[in-house]
């Protein structure tokens, strides 16, 4: 019989923001802070964390609405910031020392948070992780539609972006399936056959609607931001980071992680060769592992 218990709720931080979360787990099982991609929610961590696997190595997995996505309020401005909520999430919950997990566009968030608060850090784990687009060369084989649109991110907030990510947004809420078929489309074959299992299409579309229920700011802010170089230095992180990435990935292309893994000390990448963007999370027992294990 599972142990697992769940709460999903929202806290109210002192400056009168709403922050959601979702915990799962055994409630004395190691505490696991999850961060999810662009577009997502909180419930992202149910693709990543299934049930049997959170009984299996003893996580709690906290997961975070980032802001602008699910229930937690918008919050324009740097990763240093934004991550604020993650600790504000663990305060509220009495968590003092936590791993964290950073899905795509979450992984310059949570490496952002590690340089921030070293002291609550224990590890890093980072899925298809997202880096700053600032470097040219790193990303070329991004998807062209991505590559077109980062011109006008550097922009600044326009009209024009905002009527873009309103646009993303309906449709997402319309059918996420659909909104996601062109980025979808470049997927390995076995990947594509992980999506098409009726469990994963569920907390996919689920994910995917409660992103965007409440408005289109979470992917506009997360946009801006994602251009800009990190606002710390990454070098300073001191806690062991472990990456999981395809080598064919062009949501977020592997030279452009590399970059910045190459900057860390205590490192280690698993490339998956052949698989593309949703390679790292179709081995949850992998990064339960990579949460949960012993350094010296």
């Amino acid at each position: 019989m599972s142990s697992t218990t769940v709460i999903e709720d929202v806290i109210v931080a002192p400056s009168g923001r709403k922050i959601g979360f979702l915990a799962r787990g055994p409630i004395s099982g190691r505490v696991v802070l999850h961060l999810h991609g662009a577009p997502g929610s909180r419930r992202e961590q149910l693709l990543v964390f299934p049930d049997a696997v959170l009984d299996r190595f003893g996580i709690r997995a906290v997961s975070v609405d980032r802001p602008g996505y699910g229930n937690t309020d918008p919050l324009p401005g740097s990763r240093v910031e934004r991550v604020q909520d993650v600790l504000e999430v663990a305060d509220a919950l009495g968590i003092d020392r936590f791993a964290l997990v950073g899905v795509s566009c979450g992984g310059s968030n949570v490496l952002t948070l590690a340089a921030v608060v070293p002291r609550r850090v224990d590890r890093v784990v980072l899925l298809c992780g997202q880096m700053p687009y600032d470097d040219e060369d790193a990303i070329v084989t991004l998807q062209p539609a991505q590559l077109a649109g980062l011109p006008f991110l550097r922009q600044g907030r326009s009209q024009l972006i905002e009527r873009m990510c309103e646009q993303t947004r309906t449709a997402h809420l319309v059918d996420p399936v659909a909104a996601f078929a062109e980025g979808t489309a470049t997927l390995s074959a076995r990947e594509k056959a992980w999506y098409a299992q009726p469990w994963v299409r569920d907390a996919f579309v689920a994910d995917m609607q409660e992103a965007f229920r409440a408005s289109a700011e979470g992917i506009i802010d997360d946009g801006l931001t994602m251009v800009r170089p990190f606002e710390v230095d990454v070098s300073t992180v001191s806690c062991p980071v472990r990456a999981v990435h395809g080598s064919a990935d062009d949501w977020e292309p592997l030279p452009n992680l590399r970059r910045v893994l190459d900057q860390l000390n205590d490192v280690q990448l698993f490339v998956l060769e052949g698989l593309n963007h949703f390679g790292s999370i179709m081995y949850p027992d992998l990064v339960a592992m990579l949460c949960t294990e012993q350094t010296s």
